[in-house]
């Protein structure tokens, strides 16, 4: 991304934009708000899908990212007190200020878990991701006081699509307000501060989202590990094309929907949990979830079949009394599940996917996109609610991880079978929809699909289903006829364009 934003009268911009509908009626709408006194920058944000390595970039795993050409514009101005002032081209989302300080005084800062802990929302608020982004951000400098800035936000990434709306928010606010107030961070603590400044709405989710849209390169799979940050950049194949196709279920953050994708994360973090009071002598050797793919895959099964398949938080207690604080801690974020938290299920999932997110870009570079498109199935499989036969006729998804399964796994991987390869199987991490895996069955069955699944947390939004450039016309028009007509729906499908990360526009 260009290091200097460049700060220009607001006229000139207008000028220069005036054959670009889009950004000219958001200059204009910025003028209508603020004024044309004081120059300003702009700056674009674009989304991010994610191809391989679902819900496991907050545990180390690797996640494979491109940026798209859905955008958020962001257009801003320095003021010179400490107030945010926050305006959106589309008039339905409601204007909002707040001042840093009386938000989060210096006595608050430097303690943003228990900060944010003790503050109330206004919940599904658009603004509160521009505020968790300069929140923390100030958090991070406790020691300079952060001036405020006019914004104007004009995005047509869709909300509710698993295209990350609202992590361009936060990554956009954060940029912008690096860059007003002269500060600088390493790539690996801007992406930290970017995700843990989305904690500020109440999830719990890593900071792959943020890398993508800050690091991508335009026709590049953005290969990406955490702890510490880590990313490749590998060229994505000739011939080949990514389809989004938007299920038109909103993936919203609704505390429902929050309490579950916390639910999940927990859970990951309760079977570490296990399996370190468990194997004692190997806990040093896991501090994060993805280490534990350091052992051998038999050691990985024998593991799972030493931990419960489902536990209650009394009976943790009870088992875990040397974990008590970091138990009252991860409980935090979200209600007890009636069904208690699922760990074989969840963990199989994620040692899998881990996996899996490291494993794809062996097949990239060898050219076995078939490969690639067969892991994008096996972890929709893992997230899968139903399924659907060639008639449109669905079943449920029963999934279980039993000992008899994890018995047979152990007695293929000794022997070497392939099918008893880690990296093959799904596990239960159930964050789809009916209508998600409707989607990925009918893509499925169109010849040229390589590969299809979710994209983001899950619970609506998008599948990406990868295919023969050539095949991505019929695609579409199959999910026309078989999804889109059939519920009565505007068609959702987009083939994507690969485009550079964030940006400050530039004359």
């Amino acid at each position: 991304m260009a290091d200097t934003p460049v700060f220009l009268d607001i006229q000139i911009w207008r000028d220069r934009y005036r054959d670009n509908p889009r950004y000219f009626k958001a200059i204009d709408a910025f003028i209508h708000h603020y004024g044309a006194k004081a120059p300003v920058a702009l700056l674009r944000v674009p989304a991010r899908i994610n191809l391989k390595g679902v819900h496991i970039e907050h545990r180390g795993g690797f996640v494979n990212y491109m940026a798209i050409d859905k955008e958020a514009l962001f257009i801003i101005q320095k003021r010179f007190d400490d107030k945010v002032l926050m305006r959106n081209s589309e008039p339905q989302y409601e204007p909002d200020e707040f001042s840093i300080s009386d938000e989060l005084p210096p006595s608050k800062r430097n303690n943003w878990l228990s900060y944010i802990q003790e503050t109330k929302l206004r919940p599904g608020y658009w603004t509160n991701y521009i505020k968790g982004g300069i929140l923390k951000l100030q958090d991070s400098f406790p020691e300079t006081p952060l001036k405020g800035m006019n914004i104007l936000v004009d995005s047509v990434i869709p909300m509710g699509s698993g295209l990350s709306s609202s992590s361009s928010l936060v990554v956009g606010s954060i940029l912008a307000a690096m860059k007003l107030n002269d500060l600088e961070l390493s790539d690996n603590d801007l992406v930290e501060l970017c995700g843990t400044g989305e904690w500020y709405v109440g999830t719990r989710g890593g900071a792959g989202d943020h890398s993508a849209m800050i690091f991508a390169v335009k026709d590049s799979i953005l290969h990406t590990r955490f702890f510490p940050f880590h990313y490749e950049r590998v060229p994505f194949p000739k011939g080949y094309r990514v389809v989004f196709c938007n299920s038109m279920v909103k993936a919203v953050k609704t505390m429902n929907a929050k309490n579950k994708f916390n639910e999940k994360v927990a859970t990951y973090q309760i079977g570490l949990l296990l399996l370190k009071n468990l194997y004692p002598d190997k806990a040093d050797k896991f501090p994060y979830f993805r280490d534990v793919l350091n052992e051998d895959e038999t050691w990985i099964y024998k593991a799972l079949k030493q931990l419960p398949a489902r536990i209650s938080r009394n009976e943790l207690f009870q088992r875990l009394p040397r974990y008590q604080t970091e138990l009252e801690t991860i409980f935090k974020s979200h209600l007890e599940p009636q069904d208690h938290y699922q760990v074989r299920n969840v963990c199989l999932f994620g040692w899998s996917e881990c996996s899996r997110g490291e494993l794809c870009v062996d097949f990239l570079k060898s050219g076995e996109i078939d490969k690639f498109g067969e892991l994008m199935f096996i972890s929709h499989d893992g997230d899968r609610v139903v399924s659907y036969n060639s008639n449109g006729k669905k079943t449920p998804w029963i999934y279980e991880v039993t000992d008899e399964m994890l018995d047979n796994l152990i007695s293929m991987s000794v022997q070497g079978t392939p099918s008893g390869r880690l990296y093959r199987q799904p596990g239960a991490y159930a964050c789809s929809c009916e209508e998600l895996d409707d989607l990925v069955d009918t893509a499925r069955r169109v010849p040229g699909v390589l590969g299809a699944g979710l994209t983001g947390a899950g619970l609506g939004g998008c599948v990406l289903v990868l295919v023969e450039e050539n095949k991505a016309d019929l695609l579409i028009e199959t999910l026309k006829q078989n999804y889109y007509d059939k519920r009565g729906l505007p068609l959702g499908c987009e083939i994507c364009h690969s485009v550079d990360g964030a940006s400050f526009l530039t004359q």
